[in-house]
């Protein structure tokens, strides 16, 4: 079994130059608004890093607050500043109950991961960071398929979609695993426990192999952006639908003159069964081209055109 170790910095330590000797690197943008030192120079270094293979991906954390809005946008500023977000980076929020208010944050916590992954346009490139009470505490109401960071010093929490251990702060509680890294010192460090620097980088979605189980069967299904289906001509499923009830001479049946433009689109919980009824239209809430029918209502049009025994489209 392959373990992968990576330090986890911020400007408590210095900036991470070329000695840095693992492939993951994990560093802080913000704190609320409170803007990291070091952000800038770290970024680059892994971007750079990234881009020459050095390293296979790397995390940007930011300590959750519960003007969360405020600090996902200050995370989402400082990454644009920086030349926007990298194809190998991944945003970690750190939910720790210093400086935060006691009891159930969870709703905060979504909203800012809803956020970040409406930004990023994946589920996957999102992560958690949290040790085992905080994670309880804070944050027990928690998006479907998380993935999270564990800290435990001396123990491993083993949480609920745990893909990485922070085994230790520097002080002692390797067990015989490094206290840190080269330039940093002694440091917070990690082991992704079972994965190989690749392996993490696919986990999260920045590898060779990224499905994300979301955004992709969204955009599989549907086609979106010119990306159809060879049996349907190149056709998104919704156009392809379209070009059959117009040949059939159905009222408002009509592809679009242009490539579909489809939003990945999300309720305020962000329930994955919420995006599966919406890619299939919701009533009232059709598809233009299907002239205002949900996906299901223009296939039974069709059929009931076909004279398809039971095929029909609600009366209301």
């Amino acid at each position: 079994m392959v373990d992968s170790l990576f330090a986890d910095v911020s400007e408590f330590q210095v900036p991470v130059d070329d000695s840095y000797p693992y492939q993951i690197f994990s560093f802080r943008s913000n704190d609320g608004t409170y803007r990291d030192h070091n952000f800038f120079t770290n970024y680059a270094w892994a971007a750079d890093a990234a881009d020459a293979g050095r390293i296979s991906c790397f995390i940007v954390y930011f300590y959750w607050r519960p003007n969360w809005l405020e600090t996902v946008d200050t995370h989402r500023s400082m990454i644009g500043q920086a030349g926007g977000p990298h194809p190998k980076m991944i945003s970690m929020i750190d939910v720790e109950s210093g400086g935060n208010p006691g009891g159930n944050q969870s709703d905060g916590i979504n909203r800012a991961y809803w956020r970040l992954t409406d930004w990023l346009g994946s589920t996957r490139r999102v992560i958690g960071y949290a040790n085992r009470p905080d994670f309880n505490s804070m944050w027990p109401v928690r998006p479907d398929g998380l993935d999270m960071i564990g800290a435990g010093y001396g123990s491993n929490p083993n949480l609920p979609g745990q893909i990485a251990h922070q085994y230790t702060d520097g002080q002692g509680y390797g067990g015989g695993l490094p206290e840190g890294a080269p330039p940093f010192g002694n440091c917070d460090m990690n082991s992704a426990d079972g994965f190989s620097p690749e392996d993490f980088a696919n986990q999260c979605g920045v590898g060779v192999v990224a499905p994300d189980p979301v955004t992709d069967i969204w955009i599989q299904f549907m086609g979106i952006g010119g990306n159809g289906w060879p049996q349907l001509a190149g056709r998104t499923l919704v156009d392809g639908v379209a070009i059959v009830g117009r040949t059939l001479g159905l009222s408002g049946f009509a592809p679009p003159s242009g490539p579909t433009q489809v939003p990945l689109p999300r309720d305020p919980d962000g329930r994955i069964r919420d995006e599966w009824i919406q890619m299939l239209g919701v009533q009232g809430q059709g598809w233009p081209q299907l002239g205002g029918h949900t996906l299901v209502d223009a296939v039974a049009a069709i059929g009931q055109e076909l004279n398809i025994p039971g095929f029909q489209p609600p009366t209301q």
